[in-house]
Formats: C-alpha cells, sequence, structure tokens
C-alpha cells in the first residue's frame, strides 16, 4: 500500500461514527404566566434553560385529539443540564454557577408536550413536562427553587402540561416571590463533539512521519 492509501485509511478510521459525531443542544425558554405576590415584581421574569442530549427528536403516534407527536430523549443518565440563566419577578438574577443541588422527578425521559397551546400561554408551542427541580443560593445569599411539574408526553390538551414554580426568598429590601409559567422549546441545535479533531491531526502527524521515513529510506 503506498502513502496515499495509508493516508486514507488513518482519515477513515480517526473520524467518528455518525451516531459519535453530534450531541444535541436543546433550548428552552421560560414563559411567564404569573406571580405571587404580584406586588413583588418588579420585572417580567425570563430564564433559558439548556439541555445536552445524545439525542432529542420527534416520536410517538398521532392519536387525535388527544396526543400527538413530542420530542424525547433516551435515558436520565444521558441527558445534562448544561446551562441556565434566570431573572425572576423581583429582580433577583441566578445561573447554573448558583445551583447546589439537582432532583429528577419519577419520569426517566426529557420528554415535552404535544404541539398544544397550555393555559394562559400565548402561543402553541412543545412544553418541556419532564419533573425536576434545582435549588441553591443567589449572589446575595438567599435560597431559591426553579422547578418544574411533571406533566403528560404528547399532550395536546391544555392542562397536559406541568406547570413551573420558581420561588426566590427574600433578601435585603427584595421581597420573596415565586413566578409561575412554562418552558417552551424554543431550539435544536446540533453539537459536534471536540475528539473528532485531534484523533484526525494525530492521523495527519502519523502520516508525516510514515512519509519521512519512506523518504530516508529511499535515499
Amino acid at each position: 500500500m503506498n502513502r496515499y492509501g495509508y493516508f486514507a485509511l488513518l482519515v477513515a478510521t480517526s473520524l467518528p461514527t455518525l451516531a459519535d459525531a453530534s450531541s444535541v443542544l436543546a433550548t428552552f425558554d421560560w414563559v411567564p404566566i404569573s406571580e405571587n405576590p404580584s406586588s413583588a415584581g418588579t420585572t417580567t421574569a425570563s430564564g433559558t434553560l439548556e439541555l445536552t442530549l445524545s439525542s432529542f427528536a420527534l416520536t410517538g403516534p398521532t392519536q387525535p385529539p388527544n396526543f400527538g407527536p413530542y420530542y424525547a430523549s433516551g435515558s436520565a443518565s444521558t441527558a445534562n443540564i448544561t446551562a441556565l440563566t434566570y431573572t425572576a419577578a423581583d429582580g433577583l438574577a441566578v445561573s447554573l454557577s448558583n445551583v447546589t443541588s439537582e432532583s429528577l422527578g419519577s419520569t426517566t425521559l426529557w420528554q415535552t408536550s404535544g404541539d398544544v397551546k397550555p393555559a394562559a400561554a400565548p402561543t402553541a408551542g412543545y412544553y418541556l413536562i419532564s419533573g425536576f427541580s434545582l435549588s441553591g443560593k443567589t449572589p446575595q445569599g438567599s435560597s431559591f427553587m426553579i422547578a418544574n411539574g411533571a406533566g403528560t408526553a404528547g399532550a395536546t390538551y391544555a392542562n397536559g402540561v406541568g406547570n413551573g414554580d420558581n420561588s426566590f426568598n427574600a433578601t435585603s429590601s427584595i421581597p420573596a416571590i415565586t413566578d409561575g409559567g412554562y418552558w417552551e422549546l424554543a431550539s435544536l441545535t446540533p453539537v459536534p463533539l471536540n475528539a473528532a479533531l485531534p484523533l484526525l491531526l494525530s492521523s495527519i502527524a502519523g502520516l508525516g512521519v510514515f512519509a519521512r521515513r519512506r523518504t530516508n529510506a529511499a535515499t
């Protein structure tokens, strides 16, 4: 086999298979519905939750009028919460670095509803129905919990989506508040694995060593 044949073999064995080439980043935006008490609200609650999953795709048969295709992942062990930003209606803001405890509900999958408009939500969409809770301390030192109630996978009826309740304790002059709402799927983005690059570079470097040895042997 000539050096070009070795190059083709080395590159082919370095590239990952399609199954290993990427994971999926699922981004959910917070859809605020209520504040309790409303008097504590100084702004509109907002947030972004990002999950990195081995897969997250439409699945499930269409069963009108109560169920439809929905997004689902593999087991919970193949999915991680990799980013979080949240600003409560009382103005307190946290990120994933402020989370000290994570708990998943009884569900073993990350799943959404079908394409549905939950009660009081402004638009229809795919809403997160997996139960979880994240707790920690705000930068000001007060406790908080961001929690999502479990719903029904594929539900196309309004109350099939579990409500999110995000509670922030009072701190200094900032009063306590609980925001109500939903996490709506905003985007899905493939995430290439960084491992492919060093493997490819090592193969190219190996080809260079092989070519130099061939050249030296011929002289």
